[in-house]
């Protein structure tokens, strides 16, 4: 790297740091972003990502496991034979990444932008994509069981004292940060609750209602396989 350019990137970086250094002064929350990394790359748990940036990024046999990525732009990046376990993809750009060898489990792409990423060998199990247009992507095994392609908008009829109960989590930020049960503060997310009913019925839906407000602090519910295994764990018990 010239001296020039590296005069640039450090300007831009000295730029990024005030940047960031104001937001968190005014309480605003810090996105990250990275790109044009060389180094391999480790994966992240249970962490939800909003407006993340990540461009020509190598995650190559990385582990991800409980993390929502939020109107992020992921583009060129690189997941080959990494493991992606309760994933959720919300209105990400995925252009050009490639999943090559990757193994999902338990992850959700909803209005996503796929055009040229890769699949090939990909192993899925329970995945979800929702609204997501396959528009140019690459060996994506549509006859594969494990992937579940949903399209239609599916509103569930909720008791009235169960949604008024999940509306009232509004309040608490361990579960409404992360959007995962609402759109907004008036707004229950029934594509999440559809995904939940799908797999358990109406009685664990209910049972979320009455479970969540006992507390003023959840961990991690950061994705749909949070909110499963949350139901799987408690509702033995």
């Amino acid at each position: 790297m010239g001296r020039g350019r590296k005069k640039r990137v450090a300007k831009r970086r000295s730029k990024m740091f005030n940047r960031n250094a104001i937001r968190v002064k005014m309480g605003k929350p810090i996105f990250f972003t990275l790109t044009h990394c060389s180094k391999k790359l480790g994966g992240v748990s249970n962490k939800y990502n909003y407006k993340a940036n990540m461009h020509k990024l190598c995650f190559v046999g990385a582990r991800f496991y409980n993390v929502k990525y939020q109107a992020s732009i992921m583009t060129n990046c690189n997941f080959r034979n990494a493991n992606l376990i309760g994933i959720d993809f919300y209105n990400c750009n995925l252009r050009g990444t490639s999943f090559k060898n990757t193994n999902f489990k338990n992850v959700v792409f909803y209005n996503c932008n796929l055009r040229d990423a890769d699949f090939k060998d990909a192993i899925f199990e329970n995945v979800f994509f929702i609204c997501t247009s396959f528009k140019e992507v690459k060996n994506l095994n549509f006859d594969n069981p494990e992937i579940n392609i949903i399209k239609t908008y599916n509103r569930i009829d909720l008791n009235s004292d169960v949604e008024s109960r999940l509306l009232g989590l509004v309040q608490n930020e361990s579960i409404f940060d992360a959007r995962v049960l609402h759109v907004n503060k008036n707004k229950l997310n029934h594509w999440t609750l559809s995904l939940l009913n799908v797999k358990y019925g109406d009685k664990a839906i209910s049972f979320l209602s009455k479970i969540l407000p006992k507390k003023e602090k959840w961990n991690n519910m950061y994705t749909v396989y949070s909110y499963m295994q949350l139901i799987e764990n408690l509702m033995k018990t």
